[in-house]
């Protein structure tokens, strides 16, 4: 008669080390591909509260004889922009909105975002360029990020 070898039962060390080996792996794709989701979308949501932004100061400026002087985002809020939009509504970075005359033109309004991280600013700039009359900005240190708009 043949004796059976016993078997002891589980996993022995190499196996356990490569399984976690694997799940680090995969845990060092997925992750990094998480936070490029979650950026486009803060970046998409900023590029429409933008463009409302933009559209209820044009808005604004025909009622004001064209011209945007006296405008703030609490003054937009407060009538000419969407119901989800308050006067302490944050941007998608939960920084501030802020909504001015320019300062050379009054016929030109300055948007900006406070608290945006270097990257989506940078993502942003881009996306941006197509419908801004001026070059959108970034300042690092503020982490403010601006265009101004016709």
């Amino acid at each position: 008669m043949v004796d059976k070898k016993s078997y002891k039962q589980g996993f022995t060390i190499i196996e356990m080390v490569i399984a976690l080996v694997i799940i680090s792996v995969i845990l060092l794709v997925v992750v990094p591909l998480g936070q490029t989701a979650t950026d486009n979308s803060r970046i998409a949501n900023a590029i429409a509260s933008i463009k409302s932004i933009q559209t209820a100061g044009v808005e604004w400026a025909n009622d004001n004889g064209g011209q945007y002087t006296g405008i703030s985002f609490d003054k937009l809020a407060a009538g000419y922009l969407p119901a989800q939009f308050t006067a302490t509504s944050t941007n998608p970075w939960h920084g501030d909105y802020t909504v001015r005359v320019n300062a050379n033109d009054s016929e030109m309004l300055d948007i900006g975002l406070t608290n945006v991280p270097a990257t989506p600013a940078g993502k942003l700039t881009t996306a941006l360029t197509k419908i801004s009359a001026l070059a959108p900005s970034y300042t690092a240190t503020s982490q403010i990020w601006s265009t101004t708009l016709q």
